[in-house]
């Protein structure tokens, strides 16, 4: 894995544990964990920067690393995707810049604000899909540009989604035409010990 400064200098090429992961949740968390062992500390700066699988992800915070000897250090970097902007930026009304202000708009309207905020503070912030609906009233109170798009998705009954900088409001699906099939046995998707069970002995109501 390669870690670049915010200038892309190239900081660190390293060979990252197995037990690294990527995390990803819907309305949620999205970030990227890496584990390494190096033999001396180098020290990533905040805004340092990798790119998996298409997708840029940026220290947000100082890494943890613990010192076993002086010749082995371990660290664990979690490093975030572009949406995390959105946890630090307050959410405030384009026109006038109030941060306590209801708005009645149509989904795309409520959206457009959120892509508006993100991009007075960065670039590239742009609308994916979004959902039709009447117009709602949404009060925001200092909220942060993030709690303001859990908001509209709470207010409009649906999800919301971030790639990159481009954000969509609706429900996230994938493959909903071509589902994958899944099936007991070696290579078919299910591991060992997988099973099923009822969540209570209570029957259905008739």
């Amino acid at each position: 894995m390669k870690i670049y400064s915010i200038n892309d200098v190239l900081l660190l090429d390293v060979t990252v544990d197995d037990s690294s992961y990527r995390n990803r949740v819907i309305k949620g968390e999205h970030n990227l964990t890496l584990k390494y062992s190096h033999a001396e500390h180098i020290e990533l700066p905040i805004g340092a920067y990798c790119t998996y699988q298409g997708e840029r992800y940026t220290l947000e915070n100082p890494e943890s690393f613990k010192m076993k000897h002086s010749r082995n250090f371990e660290y664990t970097v979690t490093m975030e995707a572009y949406q995390a902007k959105a946890k630090i930026w307050k959410f405030r009304n384009t026109v006038d810049g109030r941060l306590k202000f209801p708005l009645t708009a149509r989904p795309i309207e409520h959206l457009r604000m959120f892509v508006d905020n993100m991009n007075r503070r960065d670039t590239g912030w742009s609308i994916g899909g979004c959902i039709d609906d009447v117009e709602h009233l949404i009060s925001y109170d200092h909220d942060f540009c993030w709690h303001a798009l859990g908001k509209m998705a709470t207010e409009f009954k649906t999800e919301f989604e971030i790639v990159g900088k481009r954000v969509s409001l609706g429900k996230v699906e994938y493959n909903k035409n071509n589902p994958l099939p899944l099936s007991y046995g070696k290579g078919k998707g299910f591991k060992s010990g997988i099973g099923r069970s009822n969540g209570s002995n209570t029957r259905p109501v008739e």
